[in-house]
């Protein structure tokens, strides 16, 4: 395994649970939203700006985009139903690691 696929795969294993578990802990307001809804906004917005010159730095916010997004949509769902907690959480930790079947995905069709 090379170096960036080993960083990709540690970044998207155990980065990715622990910066939405980090997320999942914030109070479940309509202010925590809004600002989850425009951080993801600002990062997704960056990695088109990035797209171009510099690749990796794109992919980066684009994971960094889907965690938030993640995260904003399980505190949503927690804010309506609070007694799905403990499954919303879970769904959430597993669905960061999805960026890393596509980037494997990609590999594998080269």
């Amino acid at each position: 395994m090379s170096a960036p696929l080993l960083i990709s795969f540690v970044l998207s294993f155990a980065g990715g649970p622990l910066l939405c578990s980090a997320l999942l802990a914030l109070p479940r307001s309509l202010f925590v939203l809004l600002v989850l809804a425009g951080a993801v906004v600002v990062s997704m917005t960056l990695a088109l700006r990035f797209q171009g010159g510099r690749p990796v730095l794109s992919l980066g916010l684009m994971w960094l985009g889907w965690v938030l997004a993640v995260a904003m949509v399980a505190l949503a769902v927690m804010r309506r139903v609070p007694q799905t907690r403990r499954w919303v959480t879970v769904i959430a930790l597993l669905a960061t690691t999805l960026p890393w079947f596509g980037l494997a995905t990609a590999r594998l069709m080269v």
